[in-house]
């Protein structure tokens, strides 16, 4: 009755729970089809959709993103429609040729037709991307679909696209695998993959210096948590036609360790004595975050945006960054990255991985690398805010919101609070076990200026943060780590070391996806510091989100910008990392015995039929 109780709240959940095959909603475009849609003629006060949202200012000025006298700027850039941006595939047999004729036929012809428009450069190189493999137009999709002078130059992008020559790619998303170093030897994780234009970029780069007819000696092992999801992966990567990807389906916070043999006698294979775990050279950390960088592509993003996003993914964040630094190699190269402004999902993480990690991995400095892409550092100072409060530290937070709100939120990650303490009771004239401690205070402070906030002492300088008015683009948050020694908890394993594997222990028959204990490759079992506290078995990462009052629960839609802030034309409603984005009850495990909607892999048995193929194609 009344729909409040538990069966109310499954429909919701089920109802709220987009399928892949599902589109997306359109908030730009009303159906011709229904007569009964408000139309500016029939309806004087009817209006376009909002760009705006005070909640989103009031934040994003008290964190200091960009100076008093930019914001206006910032805020017109971000209300635009995002320039349509592409990269050719630079192991291509026709990358010249493409090249060649973006500079020599459509930067001339496109100048032309739009010349009464009164538009500069209308197609150009992106000057930070090496050898002018990246381009970025001057119009966005809805222009390049709808303007038919633009239609010899769409036409050419869908084609090129379709068959693997150029991927069509928000410019911002470009630049994390630029910052991985990649060589063709590399084994590379990209944790959370899809849709896979960064999956396609690295497969490139360890492509682009191998003889044709050969493959590189590296490997791109693309990870994601949605069936779904992974099979617009293949389908992204297929173009690529290589044999040096492997997709996999896990949840990123419990990546399994990856096993390999090497080569040995028969005898040893038998033996299972050289089965070892492969530590990856580079991991790609481009975790879910609230997608807010993206409103220039995703408009609904406005409408949809509260604090409680950031504030809710952030220990997830967390999980999926440290389970990467577990799986890197001594010496290897980490990049976190999301497409989100705030601090909260960006700052804090990776002042959370460098004090979980000690001295064991470093925020590496890169300023000097790709000088024409304008940056900013990264934040040292950031305050909270939860439930229409602003909080400094830890010991701010009322003891009802510290399931929600963790000290690794904040710039010091300090927890030395008493814990009986719920941040207000000596000015509320209350103790730890009154009633009064579970309830909101009142007296909190609510204004942003009489905070004493902290300050962090790591290096996050060392992070940039990609804005859009800076080069007409998305926005982007981005830090290069560097694993320079084990992590901090260690146990001594005499075995003999191999180059990328590390010998099996003894008594481990079998991997299992939460209590799975990385090596080193000089043989030490490596634990990361709290590791209990951060992947609890059993933890769903729908029980890391917390609901918040705030711009009601969290949507399947939510995170839609953030999973999609690498494609141009793909539309993707499954959430990247969170699934269906809900809160307060576990994710359910998706059908992924039945091939409904995703391609299947059959593999031949038949010696005829393989004879075939391999006549056909080659050895």
């Amino acid at each position: 009755m009344g729909g409040g109780g538990r069966e109310g709240r499954s429909y919701r959940s089920r109802t709220q729970r987009k399928h892949f095959k599902q589109s997306r909603e359109n908030v730009w475009k009303r159906s011709k089809a229904d007569p009964s849609a408000p139309d500016s003629t029939d309806n004087p006060s009817w209006q376009p959709f909002a760009t705006q949202n005070p909640a989103f200012d009031e934040y994003y000025k008290a964190q200091g993103i960009v100076a008093a006298e930019e914001w206006e700027r910032f805020v017109e850039v971000l209300r635009k429609a995002l320039p349509a941006a592409f990269r050719i595939n630079s192991s291509s047999q026709f990358c010249s040729d493409i090249r060649s004729q973006l500079e020599n036929d459509f930067m001339e012809s496109l100048q032309a037709e739009v010349s009464e428009e009164g538009e500069a450069g209308a197609i150009r190189p992106l000057p930070w991307y090496p050898d002018n493999l990246a381009w970025q137009s001057n119009f966005s999709r809805m222009q390049l679909r709808k303007n038919r002078t633009l239609e010899r130059f769409h036409e050419f992008l869908k084609l090129e696209n379709e068959i693997g020559n150029i991927t069509r790619q928000e410019a911002v998303s470009m630049v994390p695998p630029l910052f991985l170093d990649v060589q063709p030897d590399h084994f590379i994780l990209d944790m959370c993959a899809a849709p896979g234009s960064k999956t396609f970029q690295l497969l490139e780069i360890i492509h682009q210096s191998t003889k044709p007819g050969s493959l590189p000696d590296g490997m791109v092992v693309a990870n994601d948590l949605d069936v779904q999801r992974c099979n617009l992966l293949i389908h992204q990567t297929k173009r690529m036609c290589t044999a040096n990807l492997i997709v996999t389906n896990h949840e990123a916070q419990h990546f399994p360790g990856c096993r390999s043999k090497s080569n040995a006698s028969d005898k040893e294979i038998e033996l299972e004595s050289n089965i070892s775990q492969l530590l990856f050279d580079r991991v790609l950390c481009d975790v879910p975050c609230s997608g807010d960088g993206t409103l220039r592509k995703a408009p609904d993003i406005w409408r949809k945006w509260n604090v409680g996003l950031g504030n809710g993914l952030h220990s997830l964040q967390v999980q999926i960054a440290m389970r990467g630094m577990s799986l890197l190699k001594v010496g290897g190269r980490m990049v976190y990255s999301t497409c989100s402004m705030n601090p909260v999902e960006n700052e804090a993480v990776v002042s959370e991985i460098l004090r979980k990690c000690g001295g064991s991995v470093e925020l590496v400095d890169v300023s000097s690398e790709i000088p024409q892409l304008i940056r900013r550092p990264g934040l040292r100072s950031w305050k909270i805010r939860d439930k229409g409060v602003w909080l400094a530290s830890y010991k701010d937070v009322p003891k009802y919101r510290r399931t929600g709100i963790i000290p690794s939120m904040f710039p010091s990650g300090r927890s030395d609070v008493d814990p009986t303490d719920n941040g207000h009771k000596q000015e509320n004239g209350t103790n730890g076990n009154s009633e009064d401690a579970l309830q909101p205070t009142e007296d909190a402070m609510t204004s942003v200026d009489d905070l004493d906030v902290e300050v962090s002492d790591l290096p996050l300088e060392r992070c940039m943060r990609l804005v859009p008015h800076d080069q007409n683009s998305g926005a982007f948050f981005i830090a290069v780590i560097q694993k320079v020694s084990l992590l901090p908890v260690v146990q001594e394993k005499s075995t003999t070391p191999q180059r990328n594997l590390v010998p099996k222990k003894d008594d481990e028959p079998h991997i299992t996806l939460s209590n799975q204990i990385p090596e080193d490759k000089n043989g030490k079992v490596e634990v990361a510091d709290g590791a209990n506290e951060m992947c609890p078995e059993g933890t769903s990462e729908a029980n890391l989100i917390d609901n918040e009052d705030e711009g009601a629960a969290l949507e399947s839609d939510s995170f839609n910008a953030c999973e999609n802030h690498d494609t141009e034309e793909t539309e993707v409603p499954v959430d990247k990392e969170t699934g269906s984005g809900r809160t307060g009850e576990k994710r359910k495990l998706q059908m992924q015995g039945k091939w409904k909607g995703v391609d299947p892999v059959v593999f031949f048995k038949d010696e005829t039929i393989i004879s075939s193929i391999q006549t056909f194609y080659g050895n």
